[in-house]
């Protein structure tokens, strides 16, 4: 028997509101046609629900109205024909709907606050579920994705690094918890020619195994093999679809034909799947050829691990055979590999990063909106029912049943909840696409992210179940109550359980304010110091690109030098450049391994005695262009050049970290670059932050690019508007070879603006549903508060008669006011010291338990909670005492 998907056991359960006899003859029947669409790829979720719940709702209406009903006898005990009873309940039933609208019309604010919160909650939580639904819970769009791993490498210094390339084969050739093992090196920019004008595009190096490790087999052609890891027989790629659909039109013919990348011929020899990419975006990807010699130097770690499980082999199993592997690696390369080992966890887990708190606090926020709005829908009800008692009682004498008048306050109920459904459907569209459109662009599946349909029907009715429960509890309660009596009172005696109910409400929403409003204060003041954070540098007409010199055209150093120098004169001769400075990584950019150092005489690399520090390599006029300054020593020189003495400059956390006692100007440096490369420190600089504003500056050393290039960025600075000179700036470096693309194009102020967008992205969301929050709140007690007041009026009246000033009244209400505002405050206070702790991944510079946070928040909170009580006051000590004793004879 096949098994049932979720959406087919809610639709049988939904085929219970049927008669037996219905479903007895045609369920089966239902079921299937429903299970054949909901099965059909092409019927979309929207349009299947709208179908059968609208056929799903005539039918019930049909059967339940000519079946019920028609068993109803007129007054002198007569059945009534069913067609006739159909025709009478269809009259009610509309007769309620008119009855309802005209109520709107007569409480237009009623009606607009309750669809509102009900769009809010709905549409919000719809649309933030979905995404983390898409993000955090749905696998990544590959075969059995949760058995998938990412490896990476641990050591006495650190974890998260690199794997060499001899300790991959070493782990691949001795596993066998895997069903595929693969690396790949991080993607690099590659000059497409011969195709049109230039273009820049994204490869990536892969082993052998990488696809079939992922699940994905060709469109077209072949992957990689064993013996295509080696320089001779590497020269191919394999091409992603996109990149096949934009650049040869899905030609079938494009297997065989070749792409001159950096000026070399590729022969392509397989189409990828549509969709295939891991993480990062590529346009192809390329063998990964080891030079042996190079590659046996186990100290160079640069290659991230990829792998499926074998069948029925856990990620315990799996990480105790490589646990083995590691201590067998030790043992015998004791210099290189003492204390690494290799780890593993789920792909997924990687994929998602460190996005899954912050998806995770939204989702909890827009829970908690979710929970406020029916909340202040469930008090706005039970203060409409109850001011609405002498209505009741008027339409009870002339005749009207309870159930008559339960089924009016439902429809009512339904058709606010009808109409904040369809004002949260649109916002939950909306919201999804602005979502996918702003929020972080490496999220995986942000892109096919959908409104997801179960929690719409969940939250719909969730708050069709809220408006009906409360709506119906004043009828419930007026059916006990004297109807002489309410209309003598005129409806404002009232219940001291509503009174109860209402107040436990609006607490609840208060305190739930409190947490989001605390949640929300903090990521703005976090957001604020982010913001104000000082990089290091000036970043005020700075203009920054990237190029990538072909290795065929510029195989030696003497001409990848003359190349940069003839294109920093070109860009310096543009009007209204003021100068050009080249590095190998652009501060802010979040790039660049680390590498291992050892200070000489001091340390020995190979040990466990060396570190680790991030190499740049920058041209002489680096730090004066960028505005780092000089702590100590000198800047790099015009002879500082290869063939003199090799010098670093470091920055502060260097000095700091490895000669905090000492003056470093003159120690000698011992780099790892598969041969020591000794060099003397001349200085000592400011330090920037090189991986974003809010990640800590790490030890850093600086190599003049006369003696070690590697990496190509541009850095210029204008008198004018930077962006204004993009088109002169890229023609002066054609002018030197017009076949070497520009690329990543932005100014420092666009860089540091992409720093700070997660965190800006986070605290909007939060702050607005924190936002919606205060607004319920203030609308719950100044809805709890103005019924108190039109309860007590003709108290109010005898207290002022009998003496009361308007401060006396003012002290009852609004004290009534400060009483459950306080109730909230302290719930809430309580409450947001434990939630707030798992917030403190996504601050920075502020603590989850910031005082100035939960010292503010509540005053403001109070404050508003005040004025919502004060307006009420205000129109209560306005009330004549006579006219108000006279209104209530």
């Amino acid at each position: 028997m096949t098994r049932l998907r979720w959406g087919e056991r809610v639709y049988r359960a939904l085929l219970a509101l049927h008669p037996r006899s219905f479903r007895r003859a045609y369920g089966d029947d239902l079921l299937a046609a429903f299970s054949a669409r909901y099965r059909d790829r092409h019927w979309s979720r929207a349009r299947l629900w709208t179908f059968h719940l609208s056929d799903l709702l005539r039918s019930v209406f049909r059967e339940h109205v000519s079946v019920v009903f028609s068993r109803s006898r007129d007054g002198n005990g007569v059945r009534r024909g069913g067609a006739a009873t159909l025709g009478g309940h269809m009259g009610t039933m509309m007769q309620d709907i008119r009855y309802a609208l005209r109520s709107f019309r007569r409480n237009p604010g009623f009606a607009a606050i309750v669809i509102l919160t009900l769009g809010l909650g709905i549409g919000m939580n719809t649309a933030i579920f979905s995404v983390v639904d898409g993000v955090l819970l749905t696998p990544l769009p590959f075969d059995d994705a949760d058995r998938l791993v990412w490896g990476y490498s641990t050591f006495s210094g650190g974890n998260n690094a690199s794997v060499s390339p001899p300790d991959f084969w070493d782990y691949r050739d001795q596993s066998t918890a895997f069903a595929a093992l693969s690396a790949r090196r991080g993607g690099g920019s590659y000059a497409l020619t011969g195709m049109d004008k230039p273009e820049q595009v994204r490869g990536q190096t892969i082993t052998a195994g990488f696809f079939e490790a992922l699940g994905a087999a060709p469109v077209l052609g072949r992957l990689f093999l064993m013996e295509d890891e080696s320089a001779a027989t590497s020269k191919i790629v394999v091409i992603s679809y996109g990149f096949w659909q934009r650049r040869f039109g899905g030609e079938a013919s494009v297997i065989g034909r070749t792409l001159t990348l950096n000026d070399e011929p590729f022969e392509i020899v397989g189409v990828a799947p549509p969709g295939f990419q891991l993480f990062n975006a590529v346009d192809f990807w390329r063998p990964l050829a080891f030079d042996v010699g190079a590659a046996l130097v186990r100290r160079f770690h640069y290659l991230k691990v990829v792998g499926r499980l074998a069948p029925g082999v856990s990620m315990e199993q799996a990480q105790a055979e490589l646990d083995v592997i590691s201590e067998r690696l030790e043992d015998a390369y004791p210099q290189s590999n003492t204390t690494w080992r290799m780890v593993i966890v789920p792909l997924h887990q990687i994929a998602v990063g460190d996005v899954r708190p912050a998806l995770l606090v939204l989702l909890t926020a827009v829970g908690l909106v979710l929970l406020i709005g029916c909340a202040n829908v469930a008090n706005l009800l039970l203060a409409r029912g109850a001011a609405r008692e002498s209505e009741m009682a008027v339409r009870t004498a002339l005749g009207a049943s309870s159930q008559r008048l339960m089924r009016q306050l439902l429809t009512e109920s339904f058709m606010l909840a009808a109409l904040g459904g369809v004002l949260g459907t649109v916002l939950a569209v909306v919201s999804v696409r602005a979502l996918g459109a702003y929020a972080i662009d490496d999220l995986p599946g942000i892109f096919e992210v959908a409104v997801d349909y179960r929690v719409l029907v969940f939250a719909l009715g969730l708050s069709v179940i809220t408006g009906a429960v409360f709506g119906l509890l004043p009828s419930i309660a007026g059916a006990k109550t004297d109807v002489n009596a309410a209309l003598k009172e005129g409806g404002r005696s009232g219940n001291a359980r509503g009174n109860t109910t209402r107040a436990a409400l609006v607490t609840l929403e208060v305190a739930l304010s409190m947490v989001l409003l605390i949640g929300a204060g903090l990521l703005i003041q976090s957001f604020w110091r982010l913001n104000n954070v000082d990089p290091g540098f000036d970043i005020d007409n700075a203009l920054t690109f990237r190029i990538s010199l072909s290795s065929a055209r510029y195989d030696t150093r003497e001409k990848q030098t003359a190349f940069m120098q003839l294109a920093t004169e070109s860009i310096r001769g543009v009007p209204g450049v003021v100068d050009v400075a080249v590095t190998s990584h652009l501060p802010l950019a979040g790039s660049g391994d680390d590498t291992y150092l050892a200070v000489a005489g001091r340390h020995q690399l190979g040990t466990d005695t060396q570190f680790n520090a991030h190499p740049r390599s920058v041209s002489t006029n680096f730090f004066e262009l960028m505005g780092i300054p000089l702590i100590r020593g000198r800047q790099f020189a015009e002879a500082d050049r290869v063939d003199s003495p090799n010098v670093v400059i470091i920055n502060e956390p260097f000095a700091a970290g490895i000669f905090p006692d000492e003056d470093p100007v003159g120690q000698r440096l011992l780099i790892d670059l598969g041969e020591p490369h000794d060099a003397e420190i001349v200085g000592v600089v400011g330090g920037v932050n090189y991986f974003g504003l809010g990640v800590p500056r790490r030890m850093e050393f600086y190599v003049p690019i006369t003696q070690l290039s590697f990496g190509r960025a541009f850095v210029v600075r204008t008198s004018l508007d930077p962006m204004t000179l993009t088109d002169e700036i890229q023609a002066a470096v054609w002018t030197i070879d017009d076949q070497q693309p520009v690329t990543s194009l932005a100014t420092y102020e666009d860089l540091v603006t992409r720093s700070t967008s997660q965190p800006f992205f986070q605290m909007i969301l939060l702050g607005f549903f924190a936002l919606v929050a205060l607004v319920l709140a203030a609308l719950g007690i100044y809805g709890v508060i103005g019924y108190y007041v039109a309860q007590r009026v003709r108290e109010v009246g005898i207290r002022m008669a009998l003496g009361a000033d308007r401060r006396d009244v003012y002290r009852l209400v609004v004290g009534r006011g400060a009483m459950l505002a306080g109730a909230g405050l302290v719930v809430g206070l309580v409450t947001a010291f434990g939630v707030t702790r798992f917030m403190a991944s996504l601050l920075f510079g502020v603590r989850a338990t910031d005082p100035a946070t939960f010292v503010i928040v509540p005053v403001v909170l109070g404050m508003v909670a005040l004025l919502a009580s004060y307006l009420p006051a205000r129109r209560a000590a306005g009330v004549d005492p006579m006219t108000a004793l006279r209104s209530e004879r």
